[in-house]
């Protein structure tokens, strides 16, 4: 009689694999291009305040983040090195629900992009809702 894999072992042995297609899928857009990915990078800037972002000049950094709008803010700015980053964009995702910025990478260094909001009220000042610091290699 052949030997027979228990039904716990197949199913297992499919999620494994379906995990590592998935990982396969997702470490290419981080790859370097040389190695067959994009060379941007895209962050999702859930939940910590601050983070970190390494790149290469001329490739995209996006930033993308829950719409403060669902807490009741509104954005009230972005400061960042004009020298080193351009920001190409800013469009609403998934239903509005989502925020993200894209930017150009213009020249080598260490910068900062701070996205600021604050409460749509006459009164309010700005607070820093991300910071991603950002290092750009040649």
């Amino acid at each position: 009689m052949p030997s027979r894999t228990p039904k716990s072992t197949r199913s297992a042995l499919f999620l494994v694999c379906l995990a590592l297609v998935c990982g396969l899928a997702f470490g290419c857009a981080h790859m370097p291009r040389m190695l067959g990915g994009s060379g941007d990078l895209d962050l999702r800037l859930d939940g910590e305040q601050v983070h970190e972002a390494s790149l290469s000049v001329g490739r995209s950094l996006i930033l993308d983040m829950r719409d403060p709008g669902l807490s009741g803010y509104v954005f009230s700015g972005t400061i960042f090195d004009t020298n080193q980053l351009r920001l190409v964009g800013i469009e609403p995702v998934d239903g509005g629900s989502r925020i993200r910025y894209t930017f150009a990478t213009l020249a080598e260094g260490e910068s900062e992009v701070v996205l600021k909001i604050r409460k749509p009220e006459p009164g309010y000042r700005p607070e820093a809702f991300k910071r991603v610091r950002v290092t750009i290699t040649r």
